[in-house]
């Protein structure tokens, strides 16, 4: 093999590594954005919940107990809680979602 043949083959095996090395990182990625997406639609399933109880609160302090089952003691504060939290994880995974748009959107050329 000549010289310039040695330097291309290294040169091949060399880009071959960096080439399976991306791949497994792409299919590590794929499998956290999945996740990310999971974790996104189990926030919408929670808003969902967290309103209900909210307009069965609101039903039961317009009209009683007639209308809406009584708010069980602690059931308000709980609730505030779980709003909080939920607050903080939303800011959190959104911000990480527009940082990777960022970045998404400085690679295509825009």
């Amino acid at each position: 093999m000549t010289q310039d043949d040695e330097t291309m083959h290294a040169q091949h095996l060399s880009q071959e590594q960096d080439h399976f090395r991306w791949r497994q990182q792409h299919l590590e990625a794929l499998a956290t954005l999945r996740r990310a997406e999971a974790a996104l639609m189990l926030h919408e399933a929670c808003i969902v919940a967290h309103q209900a109880e909210i307009a069965r609160h609101e039903e039961q302090i317009a009209h009683g107990t007639a209308h809406a089952a009584a708010v069980e003691a602690g059931d308000h504060a709980r609730l505030a809680h779980d709003h909080a939290h939920g607050a903080e994880h939303h800011a959190g995974v959104m911000a990480a979602i527009a940082a990777l748009a960022v970045h998404l959107d400085a690679g295509a050329g825009k």
